[in-house]
C-alpha cells in the first residue's frame, strides 16, 4: 500500500519501486533512503530527502527501481532515474550502495559539494561502516 502523506514541495523526493513478493526490498529501500539522506545533509544541511515507496501501483516482479525528482511529481517522465534493478542478477546485485547512487543523485538534484574532500571522506566511512553488509550477499 502507498504511502499517502503529504510531501513538502521545496524539498526534493526519492522514488523506489520495489517487487512486493521479496519482503527484504522494503527494508533494503528504508536503508537506502536513510543512508542517501545522511550522506547528501553532510555537503548541504538544508536538504531533507523525501520517500516515495511503489507510488504508481503494483511494481514488476523482481524490480527494485530508483529515480530522484527535485519536488515531488506524480509525472513519472519528471524524475530522473538513477538505478534500475530488472535486469541484474542475481538478486543481491538488484539494490544498489549508497556510494553507487549518490553521484547521480547529486547531479538530478543539482547539488554540489562546497568540500570535494568532505564528500569523499563520507562516501569512505559508508562503505566502511555498512557497505560490506550491502554487498555481502546477506540479502538473497
Amino acid at each position: 500500500m502507498p504511502d499517502k502523506r503529504p510531501l513538502d514541495p521545496l524539498q526534493p523526493v526519492l522514488y523506489i519501486d520495489h517487487c512486493r513478493y521479496r519482503q527484504i526490498y522494503r527494508k533494503q529501500a528504508l536503508h537506502l533512503h536513510s543512508s542517501l539522506a545522511e550522506a547528501l545533509r553532510a555537503i548541504q544541511p538544508r536538504v531533507k530527502l523525501q520517500l516515495r515507496i511503489n507510488d504508481r501501483g503494483p511494481p514488476q516482479d523482481g524490480s527494485f527501481e530508483v529515480s530522484v525528482a527535485q519536488q515531488p511529481t506524480e509525472d513519472a517522465t519528471a524524475r530522473q532515474s538513477v538505478w534500475t534493478g530488472l535486469r541484474r542478477m542475481p538478486s543481491a546485485t538488484k539494490v544498489p550502495h549508497v556510494d553507487d547512487i549518490f553521484t547521480p543523485v547529486c547531479f538530478a538534484l543539482k547539488l554540489r559539494d562546497p568540500n570535494k574532500e568532505s564528500h569523499r571522506r563520507m562516501l569512505t566511512n559508508l562503505r566502511h561502516n555498512d557497505g560490506s553488509r550491502a554487498r555481502s550477499g546477506d540479502f538473497e
